[in-house]
């Protein structure tokens, strides 16, 4: 066995390592301490969170019933344009399931509203009919009062969606699509038979049998086509029933965001008679659309204008900001000062007439016939509808955010008064019934033509008269002229400068009318805050 002080030092070594073993536990358990720590911290945040994560869902599910919702809605409105109109009188979903479409709840007590189950889901959904123009629920004895906006021509639904307590509630503007989403609507791109008197009081009879059907349907070659010419620029949505017929490349639309739509199979569109080049398609382009058929009358307006602002036979209207000067013979009226109607309608109906479509217009049309012409400034938003024809005299400009409906029965006339010499010439005159032939002329309206054109008189003859401003919406049964010449070159009439009011897609004027079996379409989506 070792002594000395080797044996001494060897010790000691060893007595301090022993020493340090207990440190060295301490530092272990430590580290074992800050990782269970750490592992519980996590456990904790992630449990935390869970509640969080499950809302997060339940809130997106929710707001998918709710649009869920909508689509049911809309869904049976396009398959049903009266669906509406039945108020919550509508038919179950299917058998042992109740509506979903109830009448407006105000929150208060007890849910009345009937809910259905998404399929193969736990959320649900519920819909309601929001009243208008100052009712209180969905009218059955009176729907269009009830529920269509007599500003917009629209109507409004709240759906809300459920999900394992969670709710969310979207708000729903519907409107019909119609004639004015876009700034150029045609039925037919031929010349409207009427006119033909103007070479051939034959031809029009001829034209009346044989021109009235789409060139892919075989209109004839007789019948006056109408091209778009190179220099042409539809600066907004267009839709036509029929095909575009083309002479070089005119432009449609402004951006991707202006629909171009024809009912016409694919290409849509053809090369006049010895004409070359294609569309400059700006817009968002189809074909095969479907067709907007036109109401043939507007009659509906006739029992929408109270007695006070319906008027028999020739009807002669300035505006006035708010207020308008009437004259009427039948009604013995001269410059007699009225307030525009609350509701914004105005009907000019027959007396006795039996007048037709003049192509030598020289204002000497029976009383009796229901022709309005107008001229002013609006600030409110009306909508003037004739048996007869539409003439506008002047500029017709708005004041404000609104909006101005034109609709004739017949023709959408522009005022041009001149003067004929028993030669066949005439000239432009200096002064008319209605005050001297117009120049440059701006008309802020939208416009629809139900049985005929939008058209300037006496387009054919005079020197030309400037530019014809429309800033709204022009739809027409036929294609009308308004000059004779080229795009920059004018002879007689006027430069066509027509431009889109984008606000036509959410403001209407006063109960315009709408396609006959048009597709809903859901013009404003907002989430209503806090869900009921």
């Amino acid at each position: 066995m070792t002594t000395g002080p080797g044996r001494t030092r060897l010790g000691a070594l060893r007595a301090r390592r022993g020493e340090e073993a207990g440190f060295t536990m301490v530092l272990v358990m430590g580290l074992l301490l800050l990782s269970t720590m750490f592992a519980l911290a996590a456990w904790s945040a992630t449990h935390n969170d869970i509640p969080a994560a499950a809302h997060d869902v339940n809130s997106k599910r929710a707001y998918g019933a709710a649009e869920a919702g909508i689509d049911y809605y809309r869904f049976h409105l396009n398959q049903d344009n009266a669906y509406w109109s039945n108020c919550t009188n509508v038919p179950a979903p299917g058998p042992g399931q109740a509506s979903p479409v109830n009448q407006v709840w105000n929150g208060q007590g007890l849910d009345p509203r009937a809910w259905r189950n998404l399929p193969n889901s736990q959320s649900q959904y519920t819909i309601e009919l929001l009243p208008q123009n100052g009712y209180t629920q969905c009218s059955v004895a009176q729907p269009a009062l009830s529920m269509i906006d007599s500003s917009t021509q629209a109507l409004q639904i709240r759906a809300t969606g459920r999900s394992n307590g969670v709710k969310r509630t979207i708000v729903a503007t519907i409107r019909p699509a119609g004639f004015l989403d876009f700034l150029y609507f045609t039925d037919l791109e031929t010349l409207d038979p009427a006119v033909y008197q103007l070479t051939n009081p034959d031809q029009a009879s001829w034209a009346a049998q044989n021109c009235v059907v789409y060139r892919r349907d075989g209109r004839p070659d007789g019948c006056t086509a109408i091209v778009f010419a190179n220099a042409d620029v539809i600066s907004g949505p267009l839709h036509t029933n029929d095909d575009l017929l083309l002479c070089g490349s005119p432009t449609f639309g402004r951006s991707s965001t202006d629909n171009i739509e024809v009912s016409a199979p694919p290409p849509g569109w053809a090369q006049s008679g010895g004409c070359s080049g294609s569309p400059t398609m700006k817009g968002t382009y189809k074909t095969t659309a479907r067709i907007l058929s036109m109401p043939s009358t507007n009659t509906s307006l006739a029992a929408v204008a109270k007695a006070q602002y319906t008027f028999t036979g020739a009807t002669s209207i300035v505006l006035n900001g708010t207020s308008m000067t009437v004259t009427n013979q039948a009604a013995g009226l001269s410059n007699f000062p009225m307030a525009l109607p609350a509701n914004g309608v105005i009907y000019v109906q027959n007396g006795a007439c039996g007048s037709t479509y003049n192509f030598q217009q020289q204002y000497n049309d029976p009383t009796g016939c229901a022709n309005l012409y107008v001229k002013g400034t609006y600030s409110q938003s009306l909508t003037l509808a004739s048996a007869g024809d539409v003439v506008v005299t002047g500029n017709l400009v708005r004041n404000g955010n609104v909006t101005l409906g034109l609709i004739p029965n017949n023709f959408a006339r522009v005022y041009h008064p001149v003067s004929f010499d028993g030669g066949g010439g005439c000239s432009n005159a200096s002064s008319g019934p209605y005050g001297p032939a117009p120049g440059s002329i701006e008309i802020d309206a939208a416009i629809l033509s139900l049985q005929h054109s939008v058209i300037v008189d006496n387009w054919y003859c005079g020197d030309p008269l400037g530019t014809l401003s429309i800033n709204g919406a022009i739809a027409q049964k036929f294609r009308g002229p308004v000059g004779t010449g080229s795009i920059s070159n004018v002879v007689s009439g006027y430069i066509k400068n027509y431009t889109y009011d984008d606000r036509l897609k959410l403001i209407s004027p006063p109960y315009f009318l709408n396609p006959i079996q048009s597709q809903w379409v859901v013009a404003r989506f907002t989430e209503q805050a806090p869900a009921i």
